[in-house]
């Protein structure tokens, strides 16, 4: 199995965040112009003539708010900066998997793209990227910005990507059940979750809503327990004594404490979003994308933020970085990194954070009063402990071949060894192709 068929066999890391931000919906099948052209001839060789503008084409993954967004943002760019057209181009939800591989193989890859994990390690293996170090020199937002997102874009010790959003595992709570249960404050600890969950529990209503998947429940539980994902040689270590310990909790709090409700174990995201929506879940494990979804659809109780509960070995929480990419294809690579640090300075950095309801990916934007209230507190809590996934293109087929574990654990088909170490010999054989 090849990268690309990796990357196209498993569900994207793309794919899974879209679908966690229902209330965002997806553009299926749009292609946005800025200032003329068509954003379908989609070569990062295009140009409107050599007498006039340049044209930069830029891909991204984005949802509704974000898109509408990001065009304002490329309209008042594209006036203060009268010798550059951008057209923008939403790649359609069923061609994530499939659109960026295809155009790399065809050389057909656009001036910028907007993509998640792991799209950075592909291109990047494929020698695709372009360094931005040289251009990142005396840049304010270089050192503002934290370095767990600069990790997400550091390939062989070369930056090949600027942060310009991060997703931070945490859990969206019901405030007013907690204060209803008499769970006075968010647990720490996992003891403290497993009796909080308990207290919430009673009748039709349930502490706890998950869905199985390897990246927002189990990995988090894996770094409390100590334990990584790959080691330093890309070999997989989920299936040692903190996996096993991580996923017998998960199992506990499912069938021994029952504090989930029937069926969860089949649940997938939109389950959980609407179960805790409907007031009668106390928690589920999400991101900032939340905060402002649940805005929009007006949920009537008041939403807390919590951090993850400390293991016995801390912390533990996985930090997901989008980007912004520029391709060394490009014959405008310079324009093209001159729109990316704009899209992502102090001012514009502070304002889609802050428009959209995201977790800062920066000091400057943290120190807004709008990120010191309590709701954001957890997202600065979780920076010492926050660990991003591996730097590999082939995690897509990991994250499968663990969620695939984690039901079968979970159905009783396995035990959390066994199943994890199938998970372990699946993942291997992927990581090795």
């Amino acid at each position: 199995m090849n990268i690309d068929q990796v990357l196209s066999n498993g569900k994207s890391l793309t794919s899974q965040r879209v679908s966690r931000r229902e209330a965002l919906q997806v553009i299926g099948a749009t292609a946005g112009t800025l200032i003329g052209g068509s954003a379908l001839t989609a070569c990062g060789t295009s140009s409107s003539g050599s007498n006039g503008p340049i044209t930069l084409q830029f891909w991204d993954t984005f949802s509704t708010a974000e898109i509408t967004l990001l065009h304002q943002m490329g309209s008042e760019y594209t006036k203060l900066n009268p010798n550059v057209k951008i057209n923008f181009y939403e790649i359609p939800f069923d061609q994530r998997p499939t659109k960026i591989p295809s155009a790399a193989q065809t050389n057909s890859l656009p001036d910028i793209a907007r993509a998640d994990y792991p799209y950075q390690w592909y291109l990047s293996a494929r020698n695709k990227l372009a360094h931005l170090d040289d251009a990142l020199k005396g840049w304010d937002m270089r050192d503002a910005i934290y370095d767990v997102a600069w990790k997400e874009v550091t390939y062989q010790g070369h930056i090949i990507g600027i942060p310009q959003d991060k997703f931070t595992t945490i859990f969206c709570y019901n405030q007013d059940k907690f204060a209803k249960d008499g769970v006075t404050s968010f647990p720490t600890t996992w003891d403290e979750f497993t009796s909080a969950c308990q207290k919430m529990t009673h009748g039709d209503e349930y502490g706890l809503g998950l869905y199985p998947d390897a990246g927002q429940l189990f990995t988090p539980y894996l770094l409390g327990a100590g334990g990584k994902i790959l080691d330093a040689n890309f070999n997989p270590t989920f299936n040692q004594e903190p996996g096993v310990k991580a996923l017998q909790y998960i199992i506990d709090l499912v069938s021994k404490y029952k504090v989930t409700p029937p069926g969860v174990i089949g649940w997938q995201y939109a389950n959980a979003d609407d179960a805790l929506k409907s007031g009668k879940i106390g928690m589920v494990q999400f991101g900032s994308w939340i905060i402002d979804n649940y805005k929009a659809a007006k949920v009537p109780w008041k939403l807390g933020i919590g951090a993850m509960p400390k293991g016995s070995s801390g912390g533990g929480a996985v930090s997901s970085t989008t980007s912004y990419m520029v391709m060394n294809t490009s014959q405008h690579q310079k324009e093209a990194i001159d729109v990316v640090k704009w899209m992502v300075s102090r001012q514009n950095a502070l304002n889609w954070a802050k428009s959209l309801d995201h977790e800062p990916i920066d000091k400057f934007t943290a120190d807004d009063p709008h990120f010191t209230t309590p709701l954001f507190e957890p997202f600065k809590t979780s920076l010492s402990f926050a660990s991003v996934l591996p730097p590999t293109p082939a995690y897509n087929a990991v994250n499968q071949a663990i969620k695939q574990a984690i039901q079968k654990a979970l159905l009783g088909k396995a035990s959390p060894k066994q199943a994890l170490d199938e998970a372990a010999a699946t993942s291997k054989a992927a990581l090795q192709s």
